[in-house]
């Protein structure tokens, strides 16, 4: 028996996905006074990159600006530099220019793992579900990311959002199996099974979901929903309550 799957109420993808990597501070050495006068030009931008992203981290958009179009004076073609203003026009609410420069990072390295996932994060908050999803299978296959446990969380719940069941269970159940604390994917997880006519295993699921993380309005109303399925009236209105309670 299939059930039919309501969007879940899960926190915005942007935020499960944003894996930016920003300096604590803003002490970064440039050698030279013009950047085009530096003997090496790769340390230069790569300098100039990381200025402007502790200036980005600090709010400081125009000092961020400033290094971030030195880095692309010396190198128009390096993949971080173009992500980073990528992100700093994204935090200027310039979506078009933020979208044209995430996509010349990625002509620039199409293996830049990194930059191909805050993309997508991107893309999700502009409303591109499909795109953010293609973006994130993409970076899936990069079986070396660190991030990759969660990278895979955020497919999967990018495919059930897109209401690809299948598509999203497998993403799923590799992030858990990278990260079995991952409290968000068993939930998920157990709305899945739940909405696929799988409820002893949804159970279990949700059990294991609740001694990771705290019981949210979400999770009680999934679980009533659950016991009701299994026949377990007493706890399926003992979750009810609860729900109505938090």
């Amino acid at each position: 028996m299939t059930r039919r799957h309501r969007p879940p109420s899960i926190r915005s993808l942007s935020a499960a996905m944003s894996l930016v990597w920003l300096l604590s501070g803003c002490a970064v050495q440039v050698e030279s006074n013009s950047p085009y006068a530096s003997p090496d030009n790769g340390q230069a931008v790569s300098a100039y990159t990381e200025l402007g992203l502790a200036y980005l981290k600090r709010d400081n958009l125009t000092r961020a600006r400033d290094a971030l179009e030195h880095a692309l004076e010396l190198g128009p073609d390096d993949p971080r530099a173009l992500e980073s203003m990528a992100l700093l026009y994204q935090r200027q609410d310039e979506p078009a220019l933020a979208e044209e420069y995430f996509e010349r990072a990625l002509d620039a390295d199409g293996d830049y793992t990194r930059a191909r996932n805050n993309y997508a994060a991107f893309l999700y908050d502009e409303g591109k579900l499909d795109a953010a999803c293609t973006q994130l299978q993409q970076a899936a296959q990069d079986t070396t990311y660190n991030n990759r446990a969660q990278l895979l969380a955020n497919l999967g719940r990018c495919r059930f959002e897109q209401g690809d069941l299948d598509a999203a269970r497998r993403p799923l159940e590799q992030a858990i199996a990278s990260n079995s604390r991952d409290a968000q994917s068993l939930l998920l997880l157990a709305r899945l099974d739940h909405t696929q006519g799988h409820d002893e295993r949804a159970w279990e699921r949700l059990q294991r979901f609740f001694t990771l993380a705290e019981a949210d309005p979400e999770s009680l109303e999934l679980a009533s929903e659950i016991a009701r399925a299994r026949g377990d009236e007493k706890a399926a209105a003992f979750y009810h309550q609860q729900h109505d309670d938090s």
